[in-house]
């Protein structure tokens, strides 16, 4: 999930939130279903048609899918959370809450309802909230996408004003996961801000390395060069931002 608030009519540079299809920065979706068959009314194929529809960015049946499957058990907390998933989608801030928390009440160790309603919340400009459910997702050890996890609280804990919660929950992530490329741009982003140009080049290179160059990394690259006073680095970066297509790049900052 490379993962916005609302501008007051999470728009902006570097936005967590990436495009919601079955989920939320973090997790998968279950393959498609055919219609339920010897299995009709059963609330888990209902709901394993109803995200596989959700995938497909098929709202309506989606949510007659999701709605039979909640017919049959209220309590399905994966079919809970699809459902918020699809209010957040339409714009449904208040319902798509709702369902989140029923989700997370019926239960309560869904990891991945808890990121996607952490997601949910960051869109929404919750900040604070968002970090805490990715403080308790953070927990769960076993959860398969726990580097991506600390990625976004750490990115969570800057955009609160919280430069050191965010540095350890980033380099926790490259312990986790040392070749997840984003955690080393956040790094570097943050080290820039810092003014500990040294260590923001280190994690710049490694992430080029790791994710090969784009507008993003040229960018930031270019600056913390500058920054050095590298001139010959800087316009060696700038060249290449200038025949990526774009003039000054967007560096992710939360």
């Amino acid at each position: 999930m490379t993962l916005r608030h609302r501008r007051p009519a999470f728009a902006g540079r570097g936005a967590l939130i990436a495009t919601l299809l079955c989920t939320v920065w973090l997790g998968g979706c279950a393959a498609p279903a055919s219609q339920p068959r010897d299995q009709e009314g059963s609330a888990e194929a209902y709901t394993r048609l109803g995200t596989a529809y959700l995938e497909r960015n098929n709202l309506p049946r989606a949510t007659r899918a999701l709605n039979n499957a909640l017919e049959a058990d209220p309590n399905d907390a994966e079919a809970l959370q699809a459902m918020a998933m699809i209010f957040q989608r339409q714009g449904e801030a208040t319902l798509a809450s709702k369902y989140f928390q029923r989700a997370l009440d019926a239960d309560p160790d869904s990891t991945r309802a808890r990121n996607n309603f952490a997601a949910f919340l960051y869109a929404e400009g919750r900040i604070r909230e968002a970090c805490d459910q990715l403080a308790i997702a953070s927990e769960d050890t076993q959860y398969a996408n726990r580097a991506q996890l600390f990625a976004n609280l750490g990115q969570c804990q800057r955009k609160l004003g919280h430069p050191e919660q965010a540095r350890e929950a980033l380099e926790r992530a490259k312990v986790i996961n040392p070749r997840m490329t984003r955690s080393y741009l956040l790094l570097a982003q943050l080290d820039y801000a810092q003014g500990d140009l040294a260590r923001a080049w280190d994690n710049i290179q490694a992430h080029m390395r790791l994710a090969g160059i784009n507008p993003e990394n040229l960018a930031l690259a270019r600056d913390i060069a500058k920054a050095r006073g590298d001139t010959e680095q800087a316009e060696f970066y700038a060249r290449q931002l200038a025949s990526s297509g774009s003039s000054d790049g967007s560096r992710g900052t939360p």
